[in-house]
């Protein structure tokens, strides 16, 4: 079966060029322009580039000569290749409409964060160091103030710091609490991932002189660490925007990503399953101490109180992603109830 294909002949090693037919007979490519056959090839010596749909197909020859097809739709081998009938099947682009973005919603929201999770486990003690080293410095610059608890009070905070490492069988190295004036975090407490815990004199002044509560807060800030949800957090941050990024081609701006985890440690948020974690750490860990959970119920209550005496337009950054405080509340007191049973 013969067949003429219309289009444009490019010289090769020139920018020239001419109307030009390919007449297809069989396996025999013959080229014409200006109104006589110029050569014949063989069609297993001649190039077709991969083609898009509605996109001319581009055939090129052995002395780098090209044809482009005046028609989008003419090929010059038939059947069409399997990517391009993929192009044009509707059913398959329906398809793909719908079951990409589910794909990337699965891998951005449950393959990711997971895979982060898992290997935080093997992240060498140095991460922590260097993560926590660079976030406590950035925060220490912007968003603490020298304390104005009396030294008194603190040193006697730190003494029962110290011998509640001791007894939990902590190591007093890694763990090193913090006391520091703060109008940004208000009356709250936070821990790095390499152990550093920072209290502030608001929290301290709110909990009213109750040493138990203070620790009880000081413990799940512990929890977080024992837990390591500030890597966790940090993990399935950077591995989302490393994601993306390769998605998108922004490879450069992965350096950047890794770079500034210490800033990300900052501005995130630990989710509502690793407070709640952390929360079991420190009532748990208060009645190895032989206190009930009656402390951490108490500076939930303080939290409470507050909330209550500033109105819901002025949450408490402590509390802005926590469980509900009631029912830390509730949880303490039934922890004290079930341990003495």
């Amino acid at each position: 079966m013969s067949r003429l294909i219309e289009g444009t002949y490019y010289f090769p090693k020139s920018s020239q060029a001419v109307d030009a037919q390919l007449h297809v007979n069989g396996d025999m490519v013959s080229l014409h322009y200006q109104g006589q056959c110029r050569n014949s090839y063989h069609l297993a010596s001649l190039t077709q580039h991969i083609t898009i749909a509605g996109v001319p197909m581009e055939v090129g020859f052995a002395d780098g000569a090209k044809f482009s097809a005046q028609d989008p739709l003419v090929r010059l081998s038939s059947p069409r290749n399997s990517l391009e009938s993929f192009e044009q099947n509707k059913s398959l682009i329906i398809a793909s409409v719908v079951l990409v973005p589910a794909l990337l919603w699965f891998v951005m929201m449950v393959l990711m964060p997971r895979l982060a999770q898992s290997s935080v486990a093997y992240l060498p003690d140095i991460v922590s160091q260097q993560m926590g080293k660079q976030a406590f410095e950035i925060i220490k610059r912007t968003m603490l103030e020298p304390s104005v608890t009396e030294e008194a009070q603190q040193q006697q905070l730190k003494r029962q710091w110290q011998d509640t490492l001791i007894a939990l069988d902590l190591s007093p190295e890694k763990y090193t609490l913090h006391v520091y004036g703060s109008e940004f975090f208000g009356p709250n407490a936070f821990a790095l991932p390499d152990g550093t815990v920072v209290i502030t004199d608001d929290l301290i002044t709110q909990l009213d002189d109750n040493s138990d509560a203070a620790l009880a807060v000081l413990l799940h800030e512990i929890g977080h660490v024992e837990h390591q949800h500030s890597l966790s957090m940090v993990a399935q941050s950077v591995s989302s925007a490393v994601a993306f990024a390769m998605i998108f081609g922004d490879i450069e701006g992965i350096g950047e990503i890794l770079l500034g985890t210490g800033s990300t440690l900052i501005q995130s948020k630990f989710s509502r399953n690793m407070e709640r974690e952390a929360d079991d750490y420190a009532l748990a860990k208060l009645e190895q101490l032989g206190k009930s959970g009656d402390a951490f119920a108490q500076a939930m209550q303080s939290f409470l109180d507050l909330k209550g005496k500033h109105g819901d337009s002025q949450l408490l950054k402590y509390l802005a992603s926590h469980p509900d405080t009631q029912e830390r509340i509730d949880k303490a007191k039934n922890y004290r109830v079930k341990v003495k049973q």
